[in-house]
């Protein structure tokens, strides 16, 4: 079952690293699933390469830039659950 794939980033609000893309909660969401999938991710530094599995090397860039100057990104295409929920960073389920 295919799903959309949204992207919100945490900038850190303060401090020495403040506007530092810390974290990203990735949402998943179908039209035949009522269940909404959400999870986080911290940034170990390799998104791009992880969102390279699922994009184009350009696309992958360009979404990691949205998500440091704060933008909700909303991923082309519609992806199975199993290829993108825990693969993107350091993955954690809520």
């Amino acid at each position: 079952m295919p799903y959309k794939l949204v992207a919100a980033p945490h900038l850190l609000p303060a401090g020495d690293f403040k506007g530092h893309l810390e974290t990203v909660t990735f949402i998943a969401a179908s039209d035949s699933d009522p269940k909404t999938h959400k999870w986080w991710a911290v940034n170990t530094g390799t998104f791009e390469k992880d969102f390279a599995r699922i994009v184009s090397p350009e696309l992958a860039q360009n979404i990691v830039f949205r998500l440091r100057r704060g933008e909700i990104v909303e991923f082309p295409n519609r992806y199975e659950l199993a290829e993108v929920k825990g693969k993107f960073g350091g993955c954690w389920s809520d």
